[in-house]
């Protein structure tokens, strides 16, 4: 065989071959990055936006369009459920989440987003910041002996700071059994709430953890400017013991079985806790109350699909 020939048979087909896979390429529509809402598209790679392309394809969108991610968001307006979907898909992607668990974290954003029942929680008393009439209220049960909750507790406070004329967060108590310094330090934060410096007692006891020995908690309460008398006389009664367990009680009977546990306008979040999916299901909650989502039941379509159909 002559060297032409030999060319024409190895180089020929092959060139056909990067041919066809261009144009099967151009065939494919280009998926709208630009109405991705979450995520920098400038910093995928190509390999990471095709896997989100292929898993928007294959997830439904939850709420409002009916439909796949790739198609509600492709659709005119964007739906904005869609929209926050595919920047939730593209951020999962990155972390080199696989595909199934992927499938299993948007279940468990749906559950936190559209659970089946709300949870009625009482404020009355509960020491709160940021916004004084609030579109949505964010409440954490927590213990100031829980390693988590001491990630929690900061992260919650700058999201609510951030949207201070919309969102409200608001601290319950929850020590756990395990933690023999769980109620001890909630009671002193009570204590110090009784003198309006709960926020400052709150984050200094979070600071000193894990030491909550007697002596850390009244150098925290010397450190954030209590009357060091009335401190004393507030732990030592009943009182501030029995908010602490009705507190706990309100949890139990919530549902609330480990700290923390944090409700979104009295709904569970199941979610990663992280400040970036914490805020996006704050946002995503401001959506759904200011109307730029629509409240439609999607029957038991989305429940099967995603896995939880009861």
């Amino acid at each position: 065989m002559s060297r032409f020939n030999r060319f024409m048979k190895w180089c020929v087909p092959g060139t056909l071959l990067l041919f066809a896979g261009l144009a099967l390429a151009q065939d494919q529509p280009t998926f709208p990055w630009d109405r991705v809402v979450g995520v920098d598209p400038s910093t995928l790679t190509d390999e990471v936006r095709l896997q989100v392309a292929q898993l928007a394809e294959r997830i439904p969108n939850y709420h409002g369009c009916r439909g796949s991610v790739a198609e509600c968001i492709a659709q005119d307006p964007p739906d904005p459920t869609a929209q926050r979907l595919a920047g939730f898909v593209a951020r999962q992607v990155m972390t080199g989440m696989p595909a199934f668990a992927i499938q299993s974290a948007v279940a468990e954003r749906r559950r936190s987003a559209h659970p089946r029942q709300l949870a009625e929680i009482d404020l009355e008393g509960a020491s709160c910041i940021g916004a004084e009439t609030p579109l949505v209220t964010v409440v954490e049960f927590a213990d100031f002996e829980c390693p988590f909750c001491k990630i929690s507790s900061p992260m919650l406070e700058r999201i609510a700071t951030a949207r201070s004329d919309r969102v409200r967060f608001c601290f319950k108590y929850f020590p756990i059994r395990s933690h023999p310094r769980g109620i001890p330090s909630c009671v002193a934060s009570l204590a110090a709430a009784q003198q309006d410096r709960f926020w400052a007692m709150h984050d200094c006891l979070y600071e000193s953890a894990p030491d909550l020995s007697d002596a850390a908690m009244e150098r925290c309460a010397t450190q954030v400017g209590l009357d060091l008398e009335l401190y004393r006389q507030g732990i030592a009664g009943e009182a501030l013991l029995e908010e602490v367990m009705a507190d706990k009680m309100e949890g139990q009977l919530l549902g609330v079985d480990r700290t923390p546990t944090i409700f979104v306008n009295g709904k569970m979040y199941f979610g990663e806790l992280s400040e970036v999916e914490l805020g996006d299901r704050v946002d995503e909650e401001l959506d759904l109350v200011l109307g730029h989502l629509p409240v439609v039941e999607q029957g038991d379509r989305v429940d099967e699909e995603l896995g939880l159909a009861q």
